[in-house]
C-alpha cells in the first residue's frame, strides 16, 4: 500500500557527511526537513574514515602564521589533479572551505593539535592545509549529530532510518516531486518535497555497478555495504548522466579479506607503503615478477599511475627474513602472532625457503621473480638501482622469503552525477530545477580529477550540503 506524507521544503536522501550538514543547516534556517537514510544510524562513512579536510585562509592557519588563501588552494588542487578536476566546482569548494573549517571550530570541533599540516598519503599540498580531528570522522560527528538530534527532538526535521529510496518521482520535464521509499518492513511509501537533495554517497560497495560506471575497472576496497550507488542509479533513471569514470586511479596497496574477491581488510590495517612514513625494505613486483616503479618514489601519484598498467591492478611486496627482523613493521597494526597466522592460512600471504618456491606459491612467474631479485641485489651492492631507488638497505638474500599480495584499491568512487554550478543535477534537457546533489554522489574525480587531493571530499561535502540548504532557504551567504 502506498502512503504519502505532506510536502516538506527539503528532502535529504542520505544522512552522511553532506546530508547531515544540509539537514542541520536547513532546520536552523526554518525549513521543514525530512531525511531518509538506508542505514540504521546517521553518519555514513564518518564513523570509519579519517575525515581529512582542507582549506586555505582559515583562522587556525592565521593563528599559526600560515599565509594561505582560496586562490592558492585552487592552484594546488588543479596542479595535483593535473588539471583534470572540474575547475568551476573546485573554485566553489575552495571558496567555501575556510568558512566550513571556521564554523566547525566555532562549534567545538576537536581539532588534532598537529593540524593543519602537509600530509603525504596523497600528493602533498605546497602549504600546511590539511586538517583532521583527534577522532577522525567521529570528531565531525561530534559536531553534527547533537545538532541533528536536537532539530529532530524539537520537530524541525523528521528522519526515516533503515529506509531505502527506490526511485525519484518526476514532476514534469525539469522537476522532481519527491521519492519512493521502502522501509525495513518492506512497506512502500512516497515522500513529497519542494526540493530534493541527493547525498547518498558513492558506489564503492557495489562490485556490480563499479565496473559499469568506471570503464570496467575492478572494485577492490574497504567500501561500506551501504555505498550502493542508489542515488546515482535513481538519477540516471530520470535522465541524469555521470562523468569521471575515465579518471579512475587506484590507491596504492591493500590486502583482500581471506574470503573475498573485492573487499579488503580495514584501511587502518593496510601495509605501510608511504615512504615518507616508512622507507621500503622490500621490492614490489607484478605477476610477471617484474618491478614497475621505484618503491621509494616520493610521489604517490607516480606509484598509483604505474600501478594502473599492471595486470589485474595487483602487485606483491617481496622481502626476506633479514627485512622481517630489521625493518620497521610492514603491517604495523599486526602483532607477531597475527602475522604468523596470516602467513599460515591467508591466500595473499606466502612464505618459502627459495625465491622460486615463493613465486610458485604466490602465483608470480618464477623466472621473472628470480631475475628481478638478482638485479635488485646487484643494485644494492653497487648503490645504483635500475629504477632510481635510493633507499637500498639490504639485499633480498636471507631465507625464508615472503610475499604479500596487494591491490589497487578504491576508497572513493571516481564517477558521479553531472551537476551545474548551482549543484543542481543535470537531466537530458538541462538542470532539474529542484534536484540537487552533494558529497560522493558527485564522484571523487569531480574535485580531485585523476588523483587524490587531500581534503577534497569531506570539506566540499560539508560546504555544499550547507550551501544547498541556504539556497533552498533563499539565503546565499551565512556562516552560522
Amino acid at each position: 500500500m502506498v502512503t504519502a506524507e505532506s510536502t516538506v521544503d527539503l528532502l535529504v536522501v542520505g544522512a552522511g557527511t553532506a546530508g547531515l550538514a544540509a539537514a542541520v543547516e536547513a532546520a536552523a534556517r526554518g525549513l521543514t526537513v525530512t531525511v531518509v537514510e538506508q542505514a540504521d544510524q546517521v553518519g555514513g562513512t564518518l564513523w570509519r574514515s579519517w575525515a581529512q579536510m582542507s582549506a586555505g585562509g582559515t583562522e587556525l592557519q592565521r593563528s599559526r602564521g600560515i599565509e594561505d588563501n582560496p586562490d592558492l588552494h585552487f592552484d594546488d588542487v588543479m596542479r595535483i589533479s593535473k588539471q583534470t578536476a572540474d575547475p568551476k566546482l573546485v573554485r566553489l569548494a575552495v571558496d567555501h572551505a575556510p568558512v566550513t573549517i571556521d564554523w566547525l571550530m566555532s562549534a567545538g570541533f576537536d581539532m588534532d593539535p598537529d593540524a593543519p599540516a602537509i600530509l603525504y598519503f596523497h600528493e602533498p599540498y605546497s602549504l600546511p592545509r590539511t586538517y583532521w580531528g583527534r577522532r577522525g570522522g567521529r570528531s565531525v560527528l561530534e559536531v553534527l549529530v547533537p545538532r541533528f538530534d536536537q532539530a529532530r527532538d524539537v520537530g524541525a526535521l523528521t528522519a526515516h532510518l533503515s529506509t531505502t529510496m527506490t526511485e525519484l518521482l518526476v514532476d514534469g520535464a525539469d522537476r522532481v516531486a519527491g521519492i519512493a521509499v521502502v522501509d525495513a518492513a518492506g512497506r512502500r511509501r512516497e515522500v513529497r518535497a519542494d526540493h530534493v537533495l541527493l547525498t547518498t554517497g558513492g558506489y564503492a560497495g557495489n562490485a556490480t555497478l563499479f565496473p559499469e560506471l568506471t570503464e570496467g575497472a575492478p572494485l577492490v576496497g574497504p567500501g561500506a555495504p551501504t555505498s550502493t550507488g542508489s542515488g546515482i542509479s535513481a538519477a540516471l533513471a530520470v535522465g541524469a548522466s555521470t562523468r569521471g569514470g575515465d579518471l579512475f586511479l587506484p590507491t596504492y596497496g591493500g590486502v583482500l579479506l581471506r574470503d573475498s574477491e573485492s573487499t579488503t581488510i580495514p584501511l587502518d590495517d593496510f601495509p605501510q607503503l608511504t615512504p615518507q612514513s616508512r622507507q621500503p625494505w622490500e621490492i614490489h613486483v607484478n605477476r610477471r615478477g617484474q618491478r614497475f616503479v621505484a618503491e621509494d618514489s616520493a610521489s604517490v601519484d607516480v606509484r598509483e599511475t604505474a600501478l594502473l598498467d599492471q595486470p589485474g591492478l595487483e602487485f606483491w611486496v617481496v622481502y626476506d627474513q633479514a627485512a622481517r627482523v630489521k625493518a620497521p613493521p610492514l603491517l604495523p597494526s599486526y602483532d607477531e602472532d597475527h602475522l604468523v597466522e596470516m602467513f599460515e592460512d591467508h591466500p595473499s600471504f606466502c612464505t618459502a625457503d627459495t625465491v622460486e618456491g615463493l613465486a610458485d606459491l604466490a602465483g608470480i612467474d618464477p623466472d621473472g621473480l628470480a631475475a628481478t631479485v638478482a638485479a635488485y641485489n646487484s643494485g644494492v651492492e653497487s648503490g645504483a638501482d635500475a629504477w632510481g631507488r635510493t633507499h637500498l638497505p639490504l639485499p633480498i638474500a636471507q631465507p625464508p622469503y615472503y610475499a604479500v599480495r596487494n591491490h589497487g584499491t578504491t576508497l572513493k568512487s571516481p564517477a558521479g552525477l553531472v551537476v551545474d554550478d548551482q549543484l543542481r543535477v543535470v537531466g537530458a534537457r538541462g538542470p532539474l530545477s529542484n534536484l540537487y546533489a552533494a558529497g560522493e554522489v558527485l564522484g571523487g574525480s569531480t574535485l580531485s580529477g585523476k588523483s587524490f587531493v587531500s581534503g577534497m571530499s569531506v570539506t566540499p561535502a560539508l560546504s555544499f550540503g550547507r550551501l544547498i540548504a541556504r539556497r533552498v532557504a533563499g539565503v546565499e551567504k551565512g556562516t552560522t
